[in-house]
C-alpha cells in the first residue's frame, strides 16, 4: 500500500484481521493479500509442468545443470529451488520460472556447443510458452515472477524496454523497492529481496543507456541496503561441486556489476537528462567546459572502481590458459571466464557513454583548439583500448554468459568510433577511424561464428557507417588553416602516447591497474594558468583505461592477428606527420 492513496496504512494498525486480507512488514509498510485460491495460471500448475518438461524431453537435468555456472553470474535463484527440482517435487514449481530458466539455458553459448548434436528441444515452441507464463503470472505477482522476468530479460531477441516496465511495476506492488531491514521474514528471503532488487536496478540503468529513454527506478524511492556476503547464503547451497572460490567470484561480479551500474546512472542523470543536454546548449562556448566539470568527478569514480576491481576480477591476471581446443571447450569452462567478460565490457561502454557527451560537445562553437586535441586523444584510447579487448576476446570467453545489453555495448563501441570519423578534422584523422572501423566488424565477424548475438553489432556498425558514405572529404592537414589544427601539447608538458612508457618513470600507485600503459589526461581548465597543473599524468584523474596489451594479456587472450594489428601502438600524430597507414579496400567502405 502506497502512503498516498485511498487507504492509509495506519488505518490497519486498528483494523481487525477479517475486516481486509492485510499484512504488516513492518511498523510502516502494509500489504494486501490476494484472495486464496485465485488461480495465477488459466491451466493447473502441474499441467502447466507436464508441458514444459514435454518441450525439453530428456534433457531437463543437463539444462539445470548448465543454468547453475550462469547463476554465480547472475545470482538471482535460491538453492532451494534446485533442491525441489532435484527431489523430483517440480509440481511445486512455478511453471513460469521453470520455463523461463530452461530456455536461458538451452539457449546459451556453452550448452549450444555441448550439445551440437541434438534438435528435440523446440525452442520457438518453449520462448512462446514462458512469454505467454510470465504474461499470465503478472496479474498476481510473487518474487517467482520477478526472477522469470529477469531472466527472460536475457534473452537477446526481445524488445527489453517493454519487459523492463512491466519487471518494474511488479516490483513495487511487491515491496522491492523498499528496505526489509527490518521485515519479520525469513534470513533467506531478506537475502532473494536484496538480490532481486539490485538486479532489477540494474536491468533499468542499462535499459536506460540501450534505449536512449528515462530510467523508471528513481535513487529517492529505491532504498534497497547494500549488498553483503549473507545475502548470498541460499545461492551458496547451489551445487556442493562448486568451490568457494567460484562461489566468491561470482558474488564478487555481481556486487562489482552493481557499482559500476551506480557510476552509470551517475552520467545518464549528469550529462543525459533533457535538463542537462539543455543547459550545455545554453552554455554556448563553455558547453564543453560545463560538461568537462560535471564529468570529471564521475570519471574519478570510475577510474578507482576499475583500479580497485578484485585480482581475480581482472581479464590479465594470466590465470586463463593461452590455447583451448574444442575438446578443453566441450568438457569444462573455466568459472572465471564465465562473468568477467561482460563486466568489462560493460566499463568500455559506461566510459564510452560519458566521453560522447564530451564529443558532441566540441562544435564549432568551441575555440579552444587546445582543448579539443586532448579531448579527442583522450577519446582516442578508449576507442582504442575497448577494440583491443574485443579483438582478444577467445572462444572460451564468448561462449560465457554475457549480461543483456552487451549485444548494444558491443555496437556501443563502433557507434564511437563513428562518432569520433564524423568530427575528426581532418582527412588523415578520418582515415585512421575508418581503418579502426574496418577492423572492428572483421573481428566481430570472426567472434560471430561463436556468438551469434555478435551480429547485432555488425548490423549496427554498418548502419553507422552507411550514413557516413557520402561524408564530404575533410581538407588534409597540410591544407588547414593554422589556427584550425590539433595543437600538440606544449613542449614543456609531457607528450601524449598510447605505448608503455620507459620503466625508469615514476608511476602513480593509484594507476597500477596491472596494465603497462600510460594515461592520457583529460583536463577541466577554468583558465590557461591551471593547464600545467592538471595535465600531469600522475595526478590527472582522466586517464586511459587498461590497453589489453603486453605479455600477460597476449597469455590470456593470445596474440592479436587482426588485419591492421600494427595501428593500436602508433601515436596518431606521429603518423599523420610520417604518413598515414593504408588501409585495406573492404566492403564497409566501398563506393
Amino acid at each position: 500500500m502506497g502512503y498516498t492513496t485511498e487507504l492509509d496504512p495506519i488505518l490497519f494498525d486498528v483494523s481487525h484481521a477479517g475486516e481486509l486480507s492485510y499484512q504488516k512488514s513492518d511498523g510502516r509498510n502494509a500489504f494486501l493479500i490476494p484472495q486464496p485460491g485465485t488461480p495465477r495460471y488459466t491451466e493447473p500448475q502441474t499441467s502447466l509442468i507436464q508441458t514444459i518438461e514435454r518441450y525439453v524431453g530428456s534433457h531437463g537435468p543437463s539444462l539445470i545443470q548448465h543454468f547453475r555456472s550462469i547463476n554465480r553470474s547472475l545470482p538471482i535463484i535460491e538453492g532451494t529451488l534446485f533442491e525441489t527440482y532435484n527431489s523430483r517435487q517440480r509440481g511445486s514449481l512455478d511453471p513460469a520460472l521453470l520455463c523461463a530458466i530452461y530456455l536461458v539455458a538451452a539457449t546459451s553459448g556453452l550448452h549450444e556447443l555441448e550439445n551440437a548434436r541434438w534438435q528435440q528441444i523446440d525452442l520457438v515452441q518453449l520462448e512462446g510458452l514462458a512469454f505467454r507464463l510470465f504474461e499470465n503470472a503478472l496479474l498476481s505477482p510473487t518474487l517467482s515472477t520477478i526472477q522469470a522476468g529477469l531472466l527472460l530479460m536475457q534473452m537477446s531477441n526481445i524488445d527489453s524496454k517493454f519487459l523492463n516496465t512491466q519487471l518494474v511495476g511488479a516490483a513495487f506492488e511487491l515491496g522491492l523497492h523498499l528496505d526489509c531491514s527490518n521485515w519479520t521474514i525469513s534470513t533467506l528471503e531478506l537475502g532473494l529481496r536484496r538480490r532481486l532488487a539490485w538486479a532489477l536496478y540494474m536491468e533499468d540503468q542499462w535499459c536506460s543507456l540501450v534505449h536512449g529513454r528515462p530510467s523508471l527506478i528513481s535513487k529517492a524511492h529505491w532504498v534497497m541496503h547494500d549488498l553483503c556476503v549473507g545475502d548470498f547464503e541460499s545461492t551458496d547451497r547451489l551445487d556442493e561441486n562448486v568451490s568457494h572460490e567460484d562461489l566468491k567470484l561470482g558474488r564478487d561480479c555481481f556486487c562489482q556489476m552493481v557499482v559500476l551500474t551506480g557510476i552509470l546512472s551517475s552520467i545518464l542523470e549528469a550529462l543525459y537528462t533533457q535538463k542537462a543536454m539543455q543547459e550545455f546548449d545554453d552554455a554556448k562556448e563553455n558547453g564543453t567546459r560545463l560538461v568537462l566539470a560535471r564529468a570529471k568527478p564521475i570519471q574519478v569514480t570510475l577510474k578507482e572502481w576499475f583500479t580497485r576491481l578484485p585480482k581475480d576480477l581482472k581479464m590479465d591476471n594470466g590465470q586463463a590458459p593461452a590455447t583451448i581446443g574444442t575438446c578443453a571447450l566441450l568438457n569444462k569452462s573455466d568459472p572465471r571466464l564465465m562473468c568477467i567478460g561482460h563486466l568489462h565490457l560493460a566499463y568500455f561502454a559506461t566510459e564510452i557513454t560519458l566521453h560522447r557527451c564530451i564529443i558532441r560537445s566540441l562544435g564549432s562553437t568551441s575555440a579552444d583548439t587546445y582543448l579539443t586535441h586532448v579531448c579527442r586523444s583522450a577519446a582516442k584510447a578508449r576507442l582504442i583500448s575497448a577494440m583491443e579487448f574485443v579483438n582478444r576476446l577467445r572462444p572460451i570467453h564468448l561462449i560465457s554468459f554475457w549480461y543483456f545489453p552487451s549485444r548494444v555495448n558491443f555496437a556501443l563501441i563502433a557507434t564511437f568510433g563513428s562518432l569520433l570519423l564524423a568530427t575528426a578534422p581532418c582527412q588523415e584523422e578520418a582515415d585512421f577511424y575508418k581503418a579502426r572501423l574496418a577492423e572492428y566488424r572483421w573481428a566481430l565477424s570472426v567472434s560471430a561464428k561463436t556468438a551469434g548475438f555478435l551480429n547485432f553489432a555488425i548490423e549496427s556498425l554498418e548502419s553507422s557507417t552507411g550514413l557516413l558514405r557520402d561524408m564530404p572529404k575533410k581538407p588534409k592537414l597540410e591544407e588547414m588553416d593554422v589556427r584550425e589544427m590539433p595543437a600538440p601539447p606544449p613542449p614543456s608538458l609531457p607528450r601524449t602516447i598510447l605505448v608503455p612508457p620507459p620503466e625508469e618513470e615514476e608511476e602513480d600507485d593509484a594507476m597500477d591497474d596491472g596494465t603497462d600503459t600510460q594515461s592520457v589526461p583529460i583536463p577541466v581548465p577554468d583558465n590557461f594558468s591551471q593547464r600545467s597543473e592538471l595535465l600531469s599524468p600522475s595526478a590527472s584523474a582522466w586517464s586511459a583505461p587498461a590497453r589489453y596489451t603486453g605479455h600477460a594479456h597476449e597469455a590470456s587472450f593470445g596474440p592479436y592477428i587482426g588485419p591492421f594489428a600494427g595501428l593500436g601502438t602508433r601515436d596518431w600524430f606521429d603518423t599523420t606527420h610520417h604518413g598515414s597507414p593504408e588501409t585495406e579496400r573492404v566492403s564497409l567502405w566501398a563506393a
